[in-house]
């Protein structure tokens, strides 16, 4: 029986590529480097900030420009994360819905800590979730399952309790690492074949489905 559920962000519970590709062309064009389309944005994110940035910027990039194009897309990232991003449409609710029924909530994604923190409070109000963590230094990230695990003895539940619910392979490998029921959403920033080569133990279309894979239980 689920009596927990770990949330990735972006993606999963906060639509957010229109702020980070934005703030990832600001970035990118002051150092002079050519715009990224927010397809090739989108197929960059996930495995963290550092990843990211090295995705978009061109091939053979210095790693001390790199270095100074992070600093900066993070800083223009940190004023503008939360002017165009929202909850998914149908997420707010299902969250609700889980709070209500005494299934414990947490957040747990590589984008930095304190981003993660202000996205999640700020479009997710009302909800007690048991933790809410970002990328956090010392600690390795997805698809690394220490947060995972640290969630979990938060939790005071076994891992095989939780249902960890994302939208990437990086997510479902989060799952199978922490032993964790595994859940991909198909309304973020990744596709069906990318989540079931990843083994994800369900796949759901509509935050309303992910209820249904918690009674499959």
């Amino acid at each position: 029986m689920i009596k927990g559920i770990i949330f990735d962000l972006d993606g999963t519970t906060i639509y957010t590529i229109e702020d980070l590709a934005d703030s990832v062309n600001m970035a990118l064009e002051e150092f002079g480097f050519p715009k990224k389309t927010y397809a090739e944005v989108t197929a960059a994110i996930g495995r963290g900030s550092k990843k990211l940035i090295e995705d978009v910027t061109p091939e053979g990039t210095p790693a001390e420009i790199q270095k100074a194009v992070l600093a900066r897309y993070i800083e223009i990232y940190r004023e503008n994360l939360d002017v165009k991003s929202h909850a998914y449409e149908g997420m707010y609710e299902s969250v609700r819905d889980f709070q209500e029924k005494g299934i414990k909530l947490a957040v747990n994604s590589n984008k930095p800590d304190d981003m993660t923190k202000r996205l999640i409070y700020k479009c997710y109000p009302d909800i007690s979730f048991v933790a809410v963590y970002g990328s956090r230094e010392g600690v390795l990230n997805k698809p690394d399952p220490s947060t995972a695990n640290e969630i979990a003895a938060m939790m005071g539940l076994d891992n095989s309790e939780i249902m960890y619910v994302g939208d990437s392979d990086v997510d479902i490998r989060t799952a199978k690492n922490a032993h964790m029921v595994s859940c991909g959403c198909l309304w973020g920033y990744r596709d069906l074949k990318n989540l079931k080569d990843a083994g994800a133990d369900y796949i759901v279309s509509k935050p309303e489905e992910i209820a249904r894979c918690l009674d499959d239980q």
